[in-house]
């Protein structure tokens, strides 16, 4: 749903890199604003896009891979 913006992400990612660790805003194929928190960002996204369909992601110059699993047990102490 938000290969678009994904695509701006990557194509922007030199310039964006000035700005590594804050949170980047991009609708479509612009990039719309760099925030300090994902917060922020998301806050101005809310407000300018409604729901139409954006993007808030940190800036990094390394992805950080997120592992999830749905086979976990947990047992609940209470």
């Amino acid at each position: 749903a938000l290969e678009k913006e994904i695509s701006t992400y990557y194509r922007e990612l030199d310039n964006l890199l000035l700005n590594e660790g804050k949170f980047v805003l991009i609708q479509d194929d612009k990039v719309e604003g760099i925030f300090d928190t994902y917060e922020d960002a998301l806050k101005v996204g809310y407000e300018r896009f409604k729901l139409t369909p954006f993007l808030v992601k940190k800036v990094q110059a390394t992805e950080q891979i997120q592992f999830f699993t749905r086979d976990i047990f947990f047992i609940c102490p209470t």
